[in-house]
């Protein structure tokens, strides 16, 4: 489907399997941000969408297909087996959010499983004396750290700093460096934390933990996707299709479900995994808050990035794509939502994580 901003003109074309089951829907242009407003029944009935531009991309789409990856269950048993070569989460992360979970812990409890691994409890002590949490050189001791900060955002900490050298990778399938690939993970864990706030606050550690490692998948698909690189850029070019797509069409599964095997290898709870297996489709998760708050954190990563990097025409469709998304009714109705909210959640998102970013290089490097 094409379209044009109303404002400035800048042209758009946006595949249909992307646009939401809705009759109307608008959003900000990505070049002059003046409000976008689509009549998508109108057009699906003919006005700027000719019936003959339908076929062709989905023919040229089939004739990528890996035959012999969609149908070979050796291939999945394959991935499944370099699980085992995933590097370990760090214990002090799951035995973090053990008490996190425990509604008979107390902080002193967190305190000492802190101290127990002086590694990260260095590198949380110098992300707690950072200007981010404006405690810049007050902080001398862990329990110092815990009487300040409190129970949920120590035990945030501690997920950070354990996560940040297996999500950190640069992902050369995927075109992410190292920093960017981080950058997205921080800015779904933050956003599925105001989102969890907004919808059920008791969800606010395992949203913040969900939204960080949401695309965990990813690294096990990774050389995968880079083996089969050209394809992918031709099914995804333009915005044409989904990443999402491209994986299943050229590998038979996609990132969410390796994603979710990953978890389960890590024995992540369930209500985080099936979160994560169901981030790009709430609507299957048989209505699981968290599922739908992942899935709109991540929405708002992807807006972020390409709000952030307009020159690049792969992350303004991505950043169309994250826009079509999150205006979704059934999604905004689920969460509680209303299309005015996104934009206030993205800036909390984005500022948090313009403050993150620069303070995680003294812990990550």
């Amino acid at each position: 489907m094409k379209f044009e901003c109303p404002q400035c003109q800048k042209q758009y074309e946006v595949p249909d399997e992307k646009l939401p089951p809705k009759k109307k829907v608008s959003f900000p242009c990505l070049n002059c941000k003046a409000r976008i407003a689509l009549d998508l029944e109108a057009l699906r009935c003919g006005e700027g969408n000719p019936p003959e531009e339908a076929a062709p991309a989905s023919e040229a789409a089939d004739e990528l297909i890996d035959p012999q990856a969609v149908n070979n269950g050796d291939f999945r048993k394959k991935v499944l087996r370099q699980l085992k070569d995933l590097p370990p989460m760090p214990q002090i992360v799951f035995k973090a959010r053990a008490l996190l979970s425990d509604p008979d812990a107390e902080m002193r409890d967190l305190s000492t499983l802190l101290e127990s691994d002086q590694a990260i409890a260095t590198k949380v002590l110098k992300l707690a004396n950072s200007a981010y949490y404006g405690l810049s050189g007050k902080v001398s001791s862990i329990r110092h750290a815990s009487s300040l900060l409190g129970f949920n955002a120590l035990g945030q900490l501690i997920s950070m700093v354990g996560t940040s050298s297996v999500l950190g990778k640069t992902l050369s399938g995927y075109a992410l460096d190292s920093a960017g690939a981080w950058r997205h993970s921080l800015t779904a864990a933050s956003a599925s934390r105001i989102l969890a706030l907004r919808k059920n606050a008791e969800l606010e550690n395992d949203a913040f933990a969900a939204g960080l490692i949401h695309d965990v998948g990813k690294l096990v698909l990774d050389r995968h996707v880079s083996d089969r690189r050209e394809e992918f850029n031709r099914l995804t070019e333009g915005g044409r299709n989904s990443m999402l797509v491209a994986e299943q069409r050229i590998l038979g599964l996609d990132h969410a479900e390796i994603g979710f095997e990953v978890c389960k290898h890590w024995n992540i709870p369930e209500s985080i995994s099936s979160a994560i297996k169901f981030h790009h489709q709430p609507s299957l998760s048989e209505n699981d808050e968290l599922a739908y708050i992942v899935f709109m954190a991540n929405s708002i990563a992807n807006m972020t990035k390409a709000l952030e990097d307009t020159d690049s025409m792969m992350a303004q469709m991505d950043g169309i794509d994250a826009y079509l998304y999150m205006i979704d009714d059934e999604a905004l109705q689920f969460l509680g939502l209303t299309e005015e909210d996104v934009p206030t959640i993205l800036g909390e998102a984005r500022d948090a994580v313009n403050n993150l970013s620069e303070e995680m290089q003294i812990v990550t490097g």
